[in-house]
């Protein structure tokens, strides 16, 4: 299941521990720090959105152990064909990708709720204060007081580029005895992101669907880019 781990996955596997490990048991004020704050609260920072990806679940040890066993089986692979600066670049970009996704419907439903009170006759910057000040939280913007945290939009779009680029691959894992073609698997992790992003089905509590299917839209467009205009060619080490 595994084989050569080329030496990007390895440096970002260390350092999404390295963060774990400092953020959960080490020194936990630092958490909401670097955690991602929707960009209009006050505790978010400009360092956020990089930061946030190599963080992971304080309380669901499953969080990081997942995102990194998805890094460490695809990771290396996908590293291999393009080059370690051009993945490290893809990681990062696949993250980003994931965060403007969120903050750009968490923006809509923030300024409609806004609106929404206005209509009821508040004053806008009497709405924003008391979002601050956490008198008011409505239930569309529900997320403005909880942050994200997780490499998921960058595993996903991991996983993304790994089924363009190796759609007929078998992967075996350890709870399914059969090795299942890499369309197949990651087409069906993909798929029910999107089918709970759009609230087809169920979606899972604490989790941001959202960000998962994001981080897998950038990184199959930048993967599908680059081997549109023969990535082999131009690989960076």
């Amino acid at each position: 299941m595994f084989g050569r781990l080329t030496p990007m996955v390895k440096n970002l596997i260390i350092l999404n521990v390295v963060f774990y490990v400092c953020t959960v048991f080490i020194a936990p004020d630092l958490y909401d720090l670097f955690a991602l704050w929707f960009f209009k609260n006050p505790n978010f920072e400009l360092w956020q959105p990089i930061t946030h990806m190599f963080m992971h679940s304080r309380i669901d040890l499953s969080h990081i152990l997942f995102n990194m066993l998805w890094l460490l089986i695809l990771g290396s692979d996908v590293e291999t064909w393009m080059g370690s600066k051009k993945f490290l670049f893809f990681y990062i970009a696949s993250g980003i990708g994931s965060f403007l996704a969120v903050a750009g419907i968490n923006f809509v439903e923030y300024e409609l709720a806004i609106a929404d009170l206005m209509q009821q006759g508040y004053e806008r910057a009497d709405i924003i204060s008391a979002y601050n000040e956490k008198l008011l939280v409505a239930d569309n913007v529900k997320d403005y007081w909880t942050p994200m945290v997780g490499a998921s939009g960058a595993i996903y779009g991991i996983m993304a580029g790994y089924m363009y680029l190796f759609a007929n691959r078998t992967i075996q894992l350890l709870f399914i005895p059969i090795p299942i073609k890499v369309k197949y698997l990651i087409g069906f992790f993909i798929g029910r992101e999107v089918l709970a992003t759009f609230n087809i089905i169920e979606s899972t509590p604490g989790v941001a669907h959202l960000a998962h299917f994001g981080g897998a839209v950038f990184g199959f467009v930048m993967i599908w880019y680059w081997k549109k205009n023969d990535m082999n060619k131009h690989r960076l080490y």
